[in-house]
C-alpha cells in the first residue's frame, strides 16, 4: 500500500471515528431531552392527624322585648338594659369586650290575622293587622377558659334568658395545628416514597408537585348534663345547677399529594 492510499485511509477512519462520536452525542440528547420532557415519576398521597383539645368554645344567644304598641323606641331600650345588665356580668367573669359580639339586631311588627269572610266580619276587611313590635338582639360570647363556660350559662340561665345556643368547641390557634398535621403528612408521603422506591429498584431524584388538602373538625356542640330542662318544646336552663361540660378532643387532618420524579 502506497502512502498516498494509507493517509486516505487514515483520514477516512478518522471522519468515521468523528461521525460516531457525533451519532452517540445525538443520540444522548435525544435520550435526555426526551427524559426530560417526560419524566418518569410517581405521585404519593400522605396523611398526618394531629388530636388536639378545643380551646375555645362560643355560646350563642337571643335577647328578646315586645310592645302591644308602635313605641319602638320604648322597646330599644329595653333591650339595652338586657345587654348591658348580662355584658357587665359576663366581663365580671374576665370574658373580654372584644370576645362579645352582637350579631343581629332588628325590631319587626308582630302580625295578628282576622277571618273577613265570616258574617260577622266588618267590610272592608284587611286579614292581617298589626299586633305589636319585637325587638331582638343575638350575641356570640368567645369563652376561653373552659371553667367559665358553666358560668357563663349561669349568667344567662340568671337573667332568664331561654333562647341559648351552645357552647360549640373550636381550637383558637387552628392554624399552627394544620401546619403540624401537614409535616406529620409530608413526612408520611416522603416515606412512602422511599418504601416504593426501594422496590421498584430506583432512585428518587427530586419532588417535581405538591398540593395539599388541610381539614379540620367542626365545632361541635359540648353534652353537659343536669343542666336544662325542656319544657313546652323550649330549653330553660336551670340556675340552680352547674352545667358538667366536657369538651372532648378535635382530630385535625392533613393530606397532600406529592410527584416524586424516579431514576435508575
Amino acid at each position: 500500500m502506497n502512502e498516498k492510499n494509507k493517509r486516505g485511509w487514515i483520514k477516512a477512519a478518522i471522519i468515521l471515528a468523528i461521525l460516531f462520536a457525533i451519532g452517540i452525542i445525538v443520540v444522548q440528547g435525544v435520550k435526555t431531552y426526551t427524559n426530560n420532557m417526560n419524566p418518569r415519576t410517581v405521585v404519593i398521597t400522605g396523611t398526618g392527624k394531629v388530636a388536639a383539645v378545643p380551646d375555645v368554645s362560643t355560646i350563642s344567644f337571643t335577647l328578646r322585648s315586645e310592645s302591644k304598641n308602635d313605641n319602638t323606641k320604648t322597646l330599644q331600650e329595653d333591650i339595652s338594659k338586657k345587654a348591658d345588665s348580662v355584658f357587665a356580668k359576663l366581663k365580671e367573669l374576665g370574658i373580654d369586650e372584644k370576645d362579645i359580639k352582637t350579631t343581629n339586631y332588628s325590631v319587626n311588627p308582630k302580625y295578628g290575622y282576622r277571618d273577613c269572610y265570616s258574617a260577622s266580619s266588618i267590610q272592608p276587611c284587611e286579614s292581617r293587622y298589626v299586633l305589636g313590635y319585637e325587638a331582638s338582639e343575638s350575641v356570640d360570647v368567645k369563652v376561653r377558659s373552659t371553667e367559665n363556660v358553666s358560668k357563663v350559662l349561669d349568667v344567662l340561665a340568671g337573667d332568664k334568658i331561654t333562647e341559648v345556643y351552645g357552647p360549640n368547641f373550636s381550637i383558637d390557634d387552628v392554624e399552627a395545628v394544620k401546619d403540624s398535621a401537614r409535616d406529620l403528612a409530608i413526612q408520611d408521603a416522603k416515606d412512602k416514597a422511599s418504601v416504593l422506591a426501594k422496590s421498584l429498584g430506583v432512585k428518587i431524584k427530586r419532588i417535581v408537585s405538591f398540593s395539599d388538602n388541610n381539614g379540620v373538625a367542626a365545632p361541635y356542640p359540648a353534652v353537659y348534663r343536669d343542666s336544662m330542662n325542656y319544657a313546652a318544646g323550649a330549653v330553660e336552663l336551670q340556675s340552680a345547677k352547674v352545667a358538667n361540660i366536657a369538651e372532648g378532643q378535635q382530630d385535625v387532618v392533613s393530606n397532600v399529594s406529592i410527584t416524586f420524579q424516579i431514576e435508575d
